[in-house]
């Protein structure tokens, strides 16, 4: 029995929901609808160093506060945040940024408090995507709370999307512990370029396969995920040697128990501190609701 905290849904009460492979389905169809075959925005998930500048980008735009030093979107604040999950050096740090700018999804501005600083801060173009992406998730999540809870989400609102980012922040030890740490598993594919898409796609196969042999086509993954057929027969190897996957002679490949316990515990993690940051933001703007 579970002591519930009746604010957020607990990782553990995720995945014993009955309604929690429908959530990951959801959740599986929406993030693969935006990476699959796009280019540019694979960008964004690339790796685990990209996903998390990503994240952690979006999570500093919302907790900014002209005037509060402490909540500066500074460089040096986001190479901190990234140090905590192991994912990026500083020099990768460095290199994710500058791709980013380039291709439109970052912007680097003095600091108005002191010149020398530099501020990482989201396009309008990133934060655009970022309102579907996190739309996707509640929408993915509703399969487990319900709609009408994740009604501002689901709408798109802009404000609730500053308020739960900002909010989001506050959930980055808790991630680095429950999320990473505890699922090694999953570091291989978040460490390889596309490797969590690779393995969300893998999931998803399995799934709809009733846990049989799932035939991979390496070249059309690589197509669909932006990386060559050579990267993805080598990743799945490393995978196989390591007892997380099964091969057969012909290429056809079997999921282990462990590693889709790891993915779902990964994904409910997720959806959990999503629900403990959307409890966060509602908070915050009841004050500002009441105002008006």
């Amino acid at each position: 029995m579970h002591v519930t905290d009746p604010t957020y849904l607990s990782t553990d009460r995720i995945l014993e929901h009955p309604n929690f492979l429908k959530c990951r389905e959801a959740y599986l169809v929406a993030v693969l609808s935006f990476y699959e075959f796009e280019r540019s925005l694979i960008e964004l998930m690339l790796d685990g160093g990209r996903i998390m500048v990503y994240a952690l980008v979006m999570a500093m735009w919302g907790s900014y506060r002209e005037g509060d030093p402490e909540t500066l979107p500074s460089m040096s604040r986001l190479k901190k945040a990234i140090d905590l999950f192991g994912v990026a050096s500083a020099r990768q740090v460095d290199l994710i940024i500058a791709r980013f700018v380039q291709v439109g999804y970052l912007q680097i501005k003095p600091a108005p408090s002191d010149l020398r600083m530099r501020m990482v801060l989201p396009t309008q173009a990133l934060i655009e995507h970022d309102r579907a992406f996190i739309r996707a998730h509640y929408a993915a999540l509703a399969e487990i709370g319900g709609r009408e809870a994740y009604a501002l989400p689901l709408a798109g609102d802009l404000n609730f999307l500053k308020n739960m980012r900002g909010a989001w922040i506050t959930t980055l030890e808790p991630m680095a512990k429950e999320i990473f740490s505890q699922n090694p598993s999953t570091f291989r594919f978040y460490a390889a370029s596309a490797g969590m898409l690779m393995l969300m796609r893998l999931v998803q196969l399995h799934s709809r396969a009733n846990g049989g042999w799932i035939a991979v086509d390496y070249t059309d993954f690589g197509r669909r995920f932006g990386v060559s057929r050579t990267h993805v027969r080598t990743l799945l190897k490393a995978a196989a040697a390591d007892g997380e996957i099964e091969l057969d002679a012909r290429g056809n490949l079997r999921l282990q128990p462990s590693l889709l316990a790891a993915f779902d515990r990964n994904v409910a993690g997720r959806m959990s501190l999503l629900d403990r940051a959307h409890s966060s933001a509602l908070a915050n703007l009841r004050p500002l609701v009441s105002a008006e």
